[in-house]
């Protein structure tokens, strides 16, 4: 394995390890500064979906200011990946990275 290859794998844990580290301890603000962070930081960043299950999961309930949707951040970090995915795709600075 490329000495490269290795070191993203390893930050990629390691941000796994915050980021469950923040829901566990229900930091909802650092959390989600952190996954929108790593959105822009890694090409694809699929574990957002999952925080938001797992944060859904652990502390969702139905809210009538968000009528009723039980699963608000699972659709919000949805949406930030689309965002993110189509918004790479126009920034210059991700032309060169593959």
């Amino acid at each position: 394995m490329k000495k490269n290859t290795a070191k993203r794998i390893l930050i990629r844990l390691g941000a796994g390890i915050v980021m469950f580290c923040c829901i566990m301890w229900g930091y909802w603000w650092l959390t989600w500064c952190a996954a929108i962070a790593l959105l822009f930081y890694f090409p694809v960043y699929y574990e957002i979906i999952l925080w938001g299950v797992m944060y859904d999961a652990l502390y969702g309930m139905p809210m009538p200011e968000f009528w009723n949707v039980r699963y608000i951040f699972t659709i919000a970090s949805v949406v930030l990946f689309l965002i993110s995915f189509f918004l790479k795709k126009r920034l210059t600075i991700y032309e060169d990275r593959n």
